[in-house]
């Protein structure tokens, strides 16, 4: 049976816990340019692909403090997708102009 390591629930930064201030808001969007879109219709990237993609940069995040980032560059208008994480697709503003004619979930 293969072992699994469990994701961590905390993560210290300077002997407190990580918050997303901790993590760059570039260094998210740049894991979404890095990751492939789903398809070439669709320049939806999965929410584990760009996790899996920004911890190789800066190391394990805790999937609650992922989310809030997320939710935090939705609500600065630099992502789009689903921030709730239920479909778990993320995309670049830029892709879609923030149109929802274009997108639908912006």
């Amino acid at each position: 049976m293969p072992h699994t390591t469990e994701r961590p629930t905390i993560r210290l930064v300077n002997g407190r816990r990580m918050q997303c201030k901790d993590i760059p808001d570039e260094a998210v969007c740049d894991a979404v340019r890095r990751v492939q879109p789903s398809g070439p219709a669709a320049p939806w990237r999965m929410r584990w692909d760009v996790q899996a993609e920004l911890e190789a940069r800066i190391g394990p995040i805790p999937e609650k403090l992922f989310l809030a980032k997320v939710r935090r560059l939705f609500a600065k208008k630099l992502l789009g997708g689903c921030d709730c994480g239920c479909r778990g697709d993320y995309h670049l503003i830029e892709e879609c102009q923030g149109d929802p004619y274009i997108c639908g979930y912006c």
